[in-house]
């Protein structure tokens, strides 16, 4: 079974992306680049990754979860804190598996590790979040040099007279 890694949505953004002043959209749109980052991140390092994000002023009444890219996002109920779900998550899970939080709240921190859970602060998660990204476009950088080097077109795997009919050809 994978490590669990759970990350608190909105801790998260409005500590590493300094996003305090931001409503609706540019908040959905940072929500939908951590799920991206989320998903470049777990495709190198073996994580289950949660994120929960806090509606509790929602008036939503039941919880929603669903998986976007091998991330599962959860959405607290109205009146219910992401606190709330990531101390359940750690109850449920920390006693068979590795499980990870990522917040910098404090009362969240104190809490979580009682449970024998680490945490992850949302600085320190942010700048090794980076360093996989920056990472991944190292690798794809290196593999298109590698493919350049590998790739022969067709002019350069003919025969000079194959060539030369096929030139020929195209004239008429």
């Amino acid at each position: 079974m994978k490590d669990l890694l759970i990350v608190d949505g909105y801790n998260f953004i409005f500590s590493f992306f300094q996003a305090g002043g931001m409503k609706g959209n540019e908040l959905e749109d940072i929500k939908s680049k951590l799920v991206s980052d989320l998903a470049a991140y777990i495709t190198q390092k073996d994580y289950q990754v949660i994120l929960v994000f806090d509606a509790s002023k929602s008036e939503n009444r039941e919880r929603s979860s669903r998986v976007i890219d091998n991330v599962e996002v959860v959405h607290s109920r109205g009146g219910e804190t992401a606190d709330t779900i990531i101390e359940e998550l750690v109850t449920r899970w920390s006693h068979s598996r590795k499980v990870a939080v990522v917040t910098s709240d404090y009362s969240q921190q104190k809490v979580i590790l009682g449970k024998n859970t680490t945490r992850k602060s949302s600085r320190e998660f942010g700048l090794e979040l980076e360093a996989v990204k920056h990472s991944i476009k190292e690798s794809i950088k290196k593999t298109e040099k590698k493919a350049k080097k590998t790739f022969y077109p067709i002019e350069r795997r003919l025969a000079p007279d194959v060539r030369k009919k096929i030139s020929d050809y195209r004239k008429k």
